[in-house]
């Protein structure tokens, strides 16, 4: 997070989020780094043409016309292949050069191509958190985050890891949002509805995960373990209990809360 920042004067335009707590900007290399490689492989995508071009005159110049589909065929789809990802990546820099992230005291603003998008804290229906630590033959080779933010018109926000410290950022929204959402979601449950948090839902009668159901007194304890979300029942074997992945569960952790303070079971 950029304690010390300057937001694009875009951004003057935004009215009743309050102050400005942070800004959030794309990586380097999905704006600078794209628009370079896109200069290289079109520049490669057109020698390459051209060479094919030339070989294939010169070809035809000493062995007649039957050589020209020999000659001209494999540079040309290669240059072809070679111009599609020269595309992608321009596509990329278009897409990433002027989008960030700013929040406010009162909700956040993401800035894309196709201008703001504000959304205030009262706004937001649903957070929910996917992060992946990938291995290859057990060598930690990086980490995939993906936050999906839901409002109450259903339009969703996917932030990844174009932002710079998008776990950062992802920690102010949850942070922000979590005492609107728990609010709610207590008032729920606390009037004997059911609260349904994806493929998890709770109520006062007990918790369902997946097809099971299990009325809290049979509960010993939930807890997240591995990237999924376990409930154990008391007394039960190893098989006994059920889980659900934790990034298929949104608002997981007013879901823990309210388990752990509403419910009277533990929840770690």
């Amino acid at each position: 997070m950029n304690n010390s920042f300057q937001l694009p004067e875009v951004f003057a335009s935004v009215m009743g989020l309050g102050a400005p707590r942070a800004w959030f900007q794309t990586k380097a290399w999905n704006r600078v780094g794209n628009l370079v490689m896109f200069f290289l492989l079109l520049s490669a995508s057109c020698l390459l043409f051209f060479y094919g071009l030339y070989d294939t005159y010169l070809a035809y110049e000493r062995h007649g016309p039957a050589m020209i589909d020999d000659k001209i065929i494999t540079p040309t789809l290669i240059a072809f292949a070679l111009f599609a990802l020269g595309a992608l990546a321009g596509w990329g820099a278009y897409a990433n050069w002027t989008k960030g992230a700013a929040v406010y005291d009162k909700g956040f603003v993401l800035r894309d191509r196709k201008g703001l998008h504000p959304w205030a804290w009262e706004a937001v229906a649903s957070f929910t958190a996917s992060v992946t630590r990938h291995y290859t033959n057990g060598i930690y080779t990086g980490t995939t985050h993906t936050y999906t933010v839901l409002n109450k018109q259903s339009e969703r926000l996917v932030l990844g890891d174009s932002f710079k410290n998008v776990e950062q950022l992802a920690a102010l929204i949850e942070q922000s949002t979590f005492p609107i959402l728990y609010d709610r979601a207590a008032a729920q449950y606390n009037n004997g509805q059911a609260v349904v948090f994806g493929p998890v839902a709770i109520s006062k009668s007990g918790i369902v995960i997946g097809k099971k159901t299990y009325p809290w007194t049979e509960v010993q304890q939930v807890s997240i373990h591995q990237g999924f979300v376990r409930v154990s029942k008391k007394g039960g074997g190893w098989f006994s209990g059920a889980s659900a992945a934790a990034s298929t569960i949104p608002n997981l952790r007013v879901l823990l809360s309210i388990i752990d303070q509403v419910a009277g079971v533990k929840a770690s």
